[in-house]
């Protein structure tokens, strides 16, 4: 792999955020395209790299703040026999550069003119609630990664639940969090609207897939399974963004119990 390919390879990553040798779940392999190397090109690359190659391919993403984490055939449900998995993910020991912004997220659920804090604000409901569906409503800590595989939700349960949230929020009133009010000044199809924009970001970063169809109310594109690479990132969050949380609820739970 000279550095000509390593760039077409980590220009491949940055897009897509992972790679599979033999894609698992009847998903096709993902062709070249005008400027762009196919999965198949890019496997095949990191899989014949030499110790040397793979050292300067591991420096490279270092100074961007990432990491290239490979997994085998029974590392995870979902990874074929003879497969190999290449997941891009941020290394929570090295600082992210300007470079990766939230720009894509405020782009996508900008609907008027409204601040990056109240943006912010849409996307951290948004996530906190599709996380209660792929993983509070199935009994799974974030470190289930292994049970990706069965963490589906449709659309409009999203939607509902995130009704439910802002009816909550208003009944509130006075004593409703102020930084939460502006959730409350939604129009007409407002909220399947940013519903909408928030899965395809889910799935544009890769950490969503559509799934089949299952139940009679349900149709192909309406139902989203978590990718192995979206269960990796949420384990990661766990462990190095969230961990304070956990510390806060176990002290409350022991003060509790004295």
């Amino acid at each position: 792999m000279n550095m000509s390919e390593m760039g077409e390879v980590v220009a491949y990553l940055l897009r897509y955020r992972s790679a599979e040798r033999v894609p698992g779940g009847g998903r096709k392999r993902r062709a070249a395209r005008e400027g762009q190397l196919s999965e198949r090109d890019v496997c095949a690359l990191i899989d014949d790299a030499s110790d040397l190659e793979r050292e300067a391919l591991r420096d490279f993403l270092a100074g961007q703040g990432l990491r290239l984490k490979t997994f085998e055939a029974g590392d995870f449900p979902g990874i074929a026999p003879g497969s190999r998995y290449y997941a891009l993910l941020p290394d929570p020991e090295l600082e992210q550069p300007p470079l990766y912004t939230r720009q894509p997220v405020f782009e996508a659920l900008k609907l008027r003119q409204e601040s990056r804090s109240e943006l912010a604000q849409w996307y951290l409901q948004l996530w906190l609630l599709m996380n209660t569906l792929l993983y509070t409503r199935y009994n799974r800590a974030l470190s289930d990664v292994s049970r990706y595989q069965e963490a589906t939700f449709a659309s409009h349960e999203l939607l509902d639940l995130l009704r439910d949230q802002l009816e909550a929020l208003r009944a509130l009133g006075e004593a409703a969090p102020e930084t939460s009010r502006v959730l409350l000044e939604e129009r007409g199809e407002d909220l399947n609207r940013r519903v909408r924009a928030f899965i395809d970001l889910q799935v544009r970063a890769g950490l969503l897939e559509a799934s089949g169809a299952s139940g009679e109310d349900a149709s192909p594109g309406d139902i989203w399974q978590q990718t192995l690479l979206g269960a990796l990132e949420c384990e990661q969050i766990g462990i190095h963004q969230l961990g304070h949380l956990q510390a806060l609820a176990e002290g409350r739970l022991a003060e509790e119990t004295a």
